[in-house]
C-alpha cells in the first residue's frame, strides 16, 4: 500500500484510507451501531465529544478489530491533532483484548493505520488453535512487560497452560514491520529514562468511557 506521507492530512488521504479498509474486508460502525453499544452499556465519554470519527470494524473466529481513524466524516475533515490519536485493537464482544501503540498524527499516519489494520485483521483471520487440545487460543498480556501472548488454560484437557508467541507464524514482511516498530518503541523509551522521564503508557492514562450497565456486557 502506498500514500503520500505528509503531516497535514487532506480528505484526500482519508478517502484512501477508508477505501483501502473497505477492500481488505473492513465495514464503516455506523452511527446505528453506535448507538446501540452506548445505550445497551450506558456509556458516556469522559471529556465532551464534538462529531462522530469514521470508525470500522472487522469479525472472525469471535473476535473483532476496530480502527477509530480521527476523522470526522460529517464535517469532511481531520480532528486537531492535539485532540484525538488513531487506534487499532480487538475486541472480545465488549472486553478489549489487544491496543497497539496509538498513532499519533504525524508523518507516515495512514500507512501505519493501514498496515496494523492488516496485521490485526490476519490475527483474527489466524487465530491459533491450542496445539494441546484445538481449542481457540486467548489472547493474554504480561502485567510487568505488557507484551501480549496466545494462550489456552483449557484443564481439562491439558493441566498446563499452553502458550504461543504473539507474533507466532506472522507474514515475514508483517512481522518486520511490528519489530521495526517495537524497536523504535524501545528507542524511546530509553531515550525518556536517560531524560529521567518515564511516560504512562496511553491507553494507561486515557480516561475511560462512563458505564452505567456493566451488567449488560457481553
Amino acid at each position: 500500500m502506498k500514500t503520500k506521507e505528509i503531516q497535514s492530512l487532506t480528505k484526500e488521504d482519508f478517502i484512501f484510507l477508508e477505501k483501502s479498509l473497505l477492500e481488505i474486508g473492513f465495514v464503516e460502525i455506523t452511527k446505528t451501531d453506535s448507538k446501540k453499544t452506548f445505550n445497551r452499556l450506558g456509556l458516556s465519554p469522559p471529556r465532551p465529544i464534538t462529531g462522530k470519527e469514521a470508525s470500522y470494524m472487522y469479525t472472525n473466529n469471535n473476535y473483532t478489530v476496530k480502527i477509530h481513524t480521527t476523522f470526522l466524516k460529517k464535517e469532511g475533515k481531520w480532528r486537531d491533532t492535539s485532540t484525538d490519536i488513531g487506534w487499532c485493537l480487538i475486541a472480545e464482544k465488549d472486553v478489549r483484548k489487544y491496543f497497539s501503540r496509538p498513532f499519533q498524527r504525524k508523518k507516515g499516519f495512514v500507512l501505519k493505520l493501514l498496515r496494523y489494520a492488516w496485521i490485526t485483521k490476519w490475527k483474527v483471520d489466524n487465530r491459533h488453535l491450542c496445539p494441546s487440545c484445538n481449542r481457540y487460543m486467548d489472547i493474554k498480556r504480561k502485567q510487568a512487560t505488557r507484551q501480549y501472548f496466545w494462550c489456552c488454560t483449557n484443564k481439562t484437557k491439558h493441566t498446563q497452560p499452553v502458550f504461543l508467541s504473539w507474533d507466532h507464524n506472522l507474514p515475514p514482511k508483517a512481522k518486520q514491520f511490528v519489530t521495526k516498530r517495537r524497536k523504535n518503541t524501545l528507542k524511546y523509551n530509553k531515550n525518556n529514562e536517560l531524560l529521567g522521564k518515564n511516560p504512562t503508557p496511553a491507553p494507561v492514562i486515557r480516561k475511560k468511557w462512563n458505564m452505567r450497565n456493566p451488567e449488560n456486557q457481553e
